[in-house]
């Protein structure tokens, strides 16, 4: 039986494509759609899912601050994400405001916390490029969210696009995308994960060597 520590460096290995492929083949949602790097050369990141919920809710007097910096429903957020964690932020796919920034992501990135992924928007893109932090969202827009948005949960499960995401599950970010590797299933993913990327390895030596004669005999 692996640890959990080894499977999830172990997964590291594998880009999101081949994990997607494992998953596919087990019938597990796992690669989640709609969500992309903020950088190139962004590498690859794994980490435990801190599943995040901001629910929709205007003029939301717990969630008022003045002026900019960090908004009242993200602190309970800071408090809770520790190194190894890859936060995973719900924001309804939000377009039109953003809940993750600057002060966020050097916040995160001094604890040690792998990236951050949201079903939303980010802001201060050009800070988080600068100090090098993994980030992936649906787009960037500079207004902040607390207008809109309030707290709703922290380490509940998650469903985003179909994709189930629960606390400790398996994140891996690179630039192709995200996947999400439910901690149960994680050994089976990766074995299967390894075999797919064997059968790539053998497929590109063929079409290098130009001998491609069938697919399926790999």
């Amino acid at each position: 039986m692996k640890s959990g520590d080894e499977l999830e460096a172990r997964l590291a290995l594998h880009p999101t494509t081949a994990l997607s492929d494992a998953l596919d083949e087990l019938g597990i949602k796992g690669a989640m759609s709609g969500i992309a790097a903020q950088r190139e050369g962004i590498g690859r990141i794994s980490g435990r899912a801190l599943p995040v919920r901001f629910q929709r809710k205007t003029a939301d007097e717990k969630a008022y601050r003045f002026g900019g910096g960090v908004g009242k429903p993200l602190e309970q957020v800071l408090q809770t994400m520790k190194a190894g964690d890859v936060v995973i932020m719900d924001l309804d796919g939000a377009r039109d405001a953003s809940a993750w920034g600057g002060l966020a992501s050097r916040l995160a990135q001094r604890r040690g916390v792998r990236g951050t992924v949201m079903w939303g928007s980010i802001r201060d893109l050009e800070e988080i490029r600068a100090i090098g932090y993994p980030v992936w969202a649906v787009g960037v827009c500079p207004r902040r969210s607390r207008n809109d948005f309030s707290f709703g949960s922290i380490n509940q499960p998650l469903e985003i696009n179909g994709v189930v995401i629960a606390p400790g599950d398996y994140i891996v970010g690179d630039e192709s995308g995200i996947v999400c590797v439910p901690q149960a299933r994680a050994a089976e993913v990766l074995a299967l994960a390894e075999k797919v990327e064997k059968q790539e390895q053998a497929l590109v030596t063929q079409v290098r060597d130009d001998r491609v004669s069938n697919w399926d005999q790999v």
